[in-house]
């Protein structure tokens, strides 16, 4: 019998691979034939693959550095599944149909875990069912060809619900277990009764009184008088003491078995690892996790809820590292991605039966009418003939199954952001529900039934991703499996590449970022984004023109441009105006020219523009170059504070030096030793040399030997404050790498400030709708300039928080943060007193979020700044980000020394001592959120 037990196991897993086998060949025939290009989501995804496989090239496995700048990379979105499709990357190569080669895996985890708990809850044939079922699911189907979290999560959740399921499970196997246990104990006992009653019965022929074949003493086995303990007669239906290890009923206090110790473990590293795919894994498995443990707490099975607690715990070890290093952007990320998202689609309102029934209407477009109507039958033919039939209902599994069910759709209805894909990882479990259906139909027709169903499936399938059938076909389709088909695109290839090789065509030397107009599901900033990352991460792009304030800036900013005839794509009503100002800017203005023009498979032109007058352009040399040399500076005679003055360097030197160089460049006042108190007498444009886009791109080692020859069209900005006079240059050369400095030799150069300041904007400000023929300042500037409104505290962040969003996309890795923390720490060991530099120092480590160093950086602050009370609620606010509240309250003492009642630092009080479990400060204190003015 055991030998037959695994000979049908074996055939079961045999099945269970033929059927992941026809999946997966029908997938990559799909891949096979598609030539599109991935749409928004899905080309973010692909790009932060990239990433990773480009992080994982050099691991740093001991670095704590190493590590939170790997948590970094995906700040939003939790990063297992993009790491997870490295492996993939690594050794089929990159490009986007590669990639989804790791939803084989994701498929294999899922088909199994479904067959597990369909041999776990019901029988083999229902878990071998269920994993057909779900390969046909359009609802899972049309995601597995798709590049998207929602696939790998439905496998993770299923995974995590399965262990969770088991560990259920543990608890009735050792009930069982315990209660088999006592019968046998208690038949034990009733024979060793029967044993005594022949050994020793009560006979009037046994002498009472002393007799020479008797002991005078009491026998040990044999009372001469009752006990209490003991009957006279023992009864054959008592045992004749109680058993200490056995207690007469299933206790919860009953020892834990080991398995349940295994089963527990497994499901918090998967719960954990289901949440690194995406954290609405939440949303899924938040009823069934409350369901056990209430039961826990009414059955007083403590030890099952201490069982239940350390997996929350392991799972929150698990995934905690990354969302430790990312809370914050995590909360605001979720906001825009549920509320902005959910406003802006139209979804319905909570308090509406639309919201409620909305993905119960689309149960037929996930399911099919086959796999959902002919399983329902089969139910209800089985409850009207249950009285004669020898089948068996598994409620308890059923109800398990609906505990999920149920509660996975209340609560999933209740987020007011509504699309289908965001409830397919309960499919899988009703999956289960509809395969055990399928087999209660009557057996002289149930064969027939189910494979007439799967049948049908099959076929709603191959209609629905292959263009088989046709005008007719598709409407035929349409009557059993509504819903949109995913037919593979066999059209024209679309100019992605095409695109970003002209960009490095035109600029070998350099990274560029694509500015991008249009936003339609095939161009649009995520997928030439993705192209641009397949070409060693040369050429970014980034959706610009959706502000109108910010038009100016961002035609000044960058030197390359898309846009496109036609309808524009998801250009939401409030930044048509604003992307209409970018396109009349870029194509009817004089500082553009068009590169080059394709005809798109629907017809419209895609147009490539740039800049006549490139920011950086490099040349190589004929010779050699030992230093950085500055060979030619020019710049406006005359300037004025508070305004942007243009100025070019020229730069030469060697690949290498130029690449890792920064530059402390310095506009020093000749008199500065008789400048008046409240006036600067110098102005600073310190950055990287060609704004750190020096790229090595695809060119071979051989091509870099030579020196290089950076042209460096910028602009500086003379503080508003700046005393007139003439000022005079200086430079230091600072190797980001190493840390080798020198000065560099400069030419003949001064600017004039005049004594008459201009009563106009800085350009760290947005400008006027007419000012692109203002020039630019580099983003370092702008970074310190910004800085300067720190002091301030709310008031003077808010300026701020509109620019850095701006900026962030004209520098997509935002490396002149790292640019500004290098060259402002080197100006401190200069200048340790200077509070302005200090203050900019701590902006760009905090912009870095770079815990550490930023706390030590607003520490520095505090000391120089001591007078300040936003002082200490920046170093608090740092100190709570990176949970030190003790810490943070104890930076704010000052601050409410200073003043008690300013709400910001009574609010970061109140989260400090929330974060401690201190509720009543904390509620006293939060109540200052009223007078918070944002």
């Amino acid at each position: 019998m055991a030998q037959q037990h695994r000979d049908s196991g074996s055939k079961s897993l045999l099945v269970l691979g033929v059927i992941w086998l026809l999946g997966a060949i029908s997938d990559r025939l799909w891949f096979a034939l598609d030539r599109s290009v991935p749409a928004w989501d899905q080309a973010d995804y692909l790009t932060s693959s990239l990433k990773y496989l480009q992080a994982l090239q050099h691991p740093q496995w001991l670095s704590g550095e190493w590590w939170t700048n790997f948590w970094l990379l995906s700040t939003k979105i939790p990063p297992l599944a993009y790491i997870l499709t490295v492996p993939f990357l690594q050794v089929f190569g990159t490009g986007a149909d590669r990639a989804t080669l790791v939803h084989l895996l994701f498929s294999a985890i899922l088909l199994a875990s479904v067959y597990s708990l369909g041999v776990q809850l019901f029988n083999r044939q229902v878990g071998l069912w269920a994993a057909a079922i779900c390969v046909l699911l359009p609802g899972l189907y049309r995601f597995r060809l798709q590049f998207l979290l929602d696939y790998p999560l439905t496998a993770a959740i299923t995974f995590a619900f399965y262990c969770l399921t088991m560990w259920k499970a543990s608890e009735g196997r050792r009930k069982k277990e315990e209660g088999r246990r006592k019968k046998e104990e208690g038949r034990r006992k009733r024979n060793q009764g029967r044993e005594i009653k022949e050994d020793c019965p009560h006979s009037p022929d046994l002498p009472l009184s002393p007799s020479p074949n008797l002991p005078l003493s009491p026998s040990p086995n044999l009372p001469l008088s009752p006990s209490p303990n003991l009957p006279l007669s023992p009864s054959p239906t008592l045992p004749l003491s109680p058993s200490p290890n056995l207690p007469l009923s299933p206790s919860p206090t009953l020892p834990l078995s080991p398995s349940s110790f295994f089963w527990a473990i497994a499901f918090g590293i998967s719960l954990g690892l289901s949440i690194l795919v995406k954290h609405t894994t939440v949303l899924f498995l938040f009823t069934p996790i409350v369901w056990l443990a209430v039961g826990a707490v009414r059955q007083k099975a403590w030890g099952r809820l201490g069982q239940l607690t350390g997996a929350l715990l392991l799972s929150a070890a698990v995934f905690g590292p990354w969302a430790k290093t990312n809370w914050l952007l995590i909360l605001t990320g979720g906001k825009r991605a549920t509320l902005d998202s959910a406003i802006a689609e139209g979804d319905p309102g909570i308090n509406t039966i639309d919201a409620w029934i909305y993905y119960g209407q689309h149960l037929p477009e996930h399911i099919s009418w086959p796999l959902l109507l002919i399983p329902l039958v089969g139910l209800i033919l089985y409850w009207r003939r249950r009285q004669d039939s020898s089948s068996i209902f598994y409620l308890n599994s059923c109800r398990w199954l609906a505990v999920f069910w149920v509660g996975a759709y209340l609560i999933n209805s209740l987020n007011i952001n509504k699309d289908d894909r965001y409830v397919i990882p309960y499919l899988p479990v009703l999956s289960i529900f509809l395969a055990y259906c399928l087999t209660l139909w009557p057996s002289r027709w149930g064969r027939q039934i189910r494979w007439g169903t799967i049948g049908l499936a099959i076929l709603a399938m191959l209609f629905h991703i292959l263009p088989l059938g046709g005008a007719l076909g598709n409407s035929l389709v349409q009557i059993i499996s509504p819903g949109n088909s995913n037919y593979p695109y066999l059209g024209k290839e679309w100019p992605h590449r095409e695109v970003i090789a002209e960009i490095i065509d035109r600029e070998p030397y350099l990274q560029s970022t694509l500015g991008v107009l249009p936003s339609t599901p095939e161009i649009n900033q995520h997928n030439l984004n993705f192209y641009g990352a397949l070409a060693n991460f040369q050429v970014y792009g980034r959706q610009v023109g959706t502000n109108l304030k910010q038009v100016p800036q961002d035609v000044r900013s960058l030197s390359w441009f898309v846009t496109k005839t036609g309808p524009q794509g998801s250009i939401r009503e409030r930044i048509k105006k604003a992307q209409n100002a970018a396109v009349t800017a870029i194509e009817n203005g004089d500082k553009f020219q068009l590169e080059k023009t394709w005809i798109l498979p629907d017809y419209t032109n895609l147009n490539l523009y740039r800049k006549r007058e490139q920011p950086v352009e490099v040349q190589p040399l004929n010779e050699g170059r030992s230093q950085v040399q500055l060979d030619r500076v020019t710049v406006a005679a005359k300037a004025v504070p508070g305004v942007a003055l243009p100025v070019t360097y020229t730069w030469s030197g060697s690949w290498q030096q130029l690449q890792s160089g920064l530059v402390l460049v310095t506009w020093q006042n000749q008199q500065s030793g008789n400048i008046p108190p409240g006036q600067t007498f110098r102005i600073l444009h310190d950055r990287a040399i060609a704004q750190a886009t020096l790229h090595p791109g695809m060119l071979e080692a051989d091509k870099f030997a030579v020196g290089f020859r950076v042209v460096d069209r910028t602009a500086m900005l003379p503080p508003a404050n700046i005393a007139p006079g003439t000022y005079n240059l200086q430079a230091t050369y600072l190797n980001r790498k190493t840390g080798e400095t020198y000065p560099i030799n400069v030419p003949a150069v001064s600017v004039k400030i005049e004594a008459e300041p201009l009563d106009m904007r800085s350009q760290a400000e947005p400008g006027n709708e007419d000012n692109t023929d203002k020039p630019e300042l580099d983003l370092v500037t702008q970074l310190r300039a910004m800085a300067t409104n720190l002091p301030k505290g709310l008031p003077g962040l808010e300026p701020v928080f509109e620019q850095i969003g701006r900026i962030n996309q004209y520098d997509p890795i935002q490396d002149y943060t790292v640019q500004a923390e290098q060259t402002l720490e080197y100006r401190l060991k200069q200048e340790p007193n200077n509070l302005e530099l200090a203050y900019a120092l701590a902006f760009s480590r905090v912009l870095q979020q770079n815990v550490k160093s930023a706390i030590a950086a607003l520490e520095k602050v505090t000391q120089l700044d001591s007078q300040n009370p936003y002082a200490y609620a920046y170093l608090a606010f740092v100190q709570l980000y990176g949970w030190h509240p003790k810490a943070a309250q104890t930076a704010l003492k000052p601050a409410l020394a200073l003043n008690s009642n300013l709400p910001e630092i009574r609010i970061l009080n109140g989260v400090a001592a929330l974060m401690q479990g201190n509720l009543i400060q904390a509620w006293q204190d939060l109540q200052y959120l009223k007078k918070l003015k944002i």
